[in-house]
């Protein structure tokens, strides 16, 4: 069986995972860029004085890639070990569900407000500060939570119908694609800590000119 058809065959089997992650994720990004349409002025003008500070700090100071790097795998590595973590109990999917809608939401609200900043022109600063590592995060996060519920549901038809047949097999299977996803996590690491910060420095210099 080649890649594409495994691919094929695990959508099939999980469609019913991918639905309720997808769905929980995208609801998530709505109700973020929802929550700045009504965000009270002050607080989006705060928020806005506070982001121009830091990104024409960026062209001044040195970045510390090293203090950047461990940071970026600090504020991911609690969720990624949770939604793992929840993978292994019986009833884990509800609350990984709602972290996948967390998730969305904050990148939602992200996108959404760089958008919003300079007075409606931050389209480049929100495609430069997010897209980049999270055309690696989405599916990662995605694909863990996924696999997670994967071993959820073992875990409940061992508990309560018995499944122990092939127990090993899908463990042994869902492990190997753990390990795809976690490439997918490093690149974006990678992107985010040594790219990213360029493509905002060109963005903020050549178009917007704030520093």
């Amino acid at each position: 069986m080649n890649l594409i058809e495994r691919i094929n065959s695990n959508f099939r089997e999980n469609r019913i995972f991918y639905l309720l992650v997808l769905t929980f994720f995208f609801v998530g990004i709505l109700l973020g860029s929802y929550t700045i349409k009504y965000m009270d002025g002050v607080d989006a003008k705060d928020l806005a004085d506070y982001f121009t500070g830091f990104i024409k700090s960026i062209n001044v100071e040195e970045l510390k890639t090293n203090e950047l790097l461990i940071g970026i795998i600090k504020n991911n590595l609690i969720i990624i070990l949770l939604i793992i973590a929840l993978g292994f109990t019986v009833f884990g999917a509800p609350i990984i569900l709602i972290i996948d809608l967390i998730k969305g939401f904050t990148l939602g609200y992200t996108f959404s407000f760089l958008l919003t900043t300079f007075e409606g022109k931050g389209i480049w600063i929100a495609l430069a500060s997010t897209v980049p590592q999270n055309i690696f995060y989405i599916p990662f996060f995605i694909g863990i939570s996924i696999i997670s519920l994967e071993l959820s549901s073992i875990k409940l038809k061992g508990k309560f119908f018995n499944g122990v047949g092939g127990n090993k097999l899908s463990i042994n299977g869902l492990a190997m694609k753990l390990g795809f996803f976690v490439l997918l996590f490093a690149i974006g690491v990678l992107i985010e800590c040594y790219v990213s910060p360029g493509i905002i420095k060109m963005v903020i210099t050549k178009v917007y000119k704030l520093t």
